[in-house]
């Protein structure tokens, strides 16, 4: 038997296609999806990081929070961290993310995690491999604060 023959247009028609419904499906788990999950885990994280920051030594001694240190004591960033995370928390469970404060607060939390990850980043080289986690949770806090500017009707 014969295999039959595949026009090259068909073929490349089909791929575009698919690669079509791939952007499609990208578009719409970046625009018209949820963003509580990730509010949940940022939030979980700030609640992580105001414990150990307000855990009894010196976290701050590592060469890795040098800029933290010079900003603030690591009481103060604990303190901040547990504001935040009850913010956080607190409007996850109230669901209005598009109040002004909302926005407001999403424009703070971006600010904070960007401020955190990026003087970790600074403090040393070469940057530890161990914020990888923060560097995620910077660019989800910053895409929580971006999207509803670059869609109204984005979900949140």
């Amino acid at each position: 038997m014969s295999t039959p023959h595949i026009c090259p247009l068909n073929e490349r028609m089909a791929r575009l296609e698919k690669r079509d419904r791939r952007v499609a499906r990208l578009a719409e788990v970046l625009f018209d999806t949820d963003l509580v999950g990730v509010r949940v885990t940022l939030a979980c994280a700030e609640v992580l990081w105001a414990i150990t920051l307000l855990w009894p030594g010196d976290t701050f001694s590592r060469e890795t929070y040098a800029l933290m240190r010079a900003m603030m004591s690591e009481s103060l960033w604990g303190l901040l961290f547990a504001l935040t995370a009850w913010t956080q928390w607190s409007l996850v469970i109230i669901g209005d993310f598009r109040c002004a404060f909302a926005r407001y607060f999403a424009a703070w939390n971006a600010l904070l995690w960007l401020t955190v990850t990026t003087t970790m980043y600074i403090s040393v080289y070469p940057p530890p491999a161990a914020i990888s986690g923060e560097t995620a949770l910077t660019l989800v806090a910053g895409w929580i604060f971006v999207r509803p500017l670059m869609c109204k009707g984005a979900a949140n």
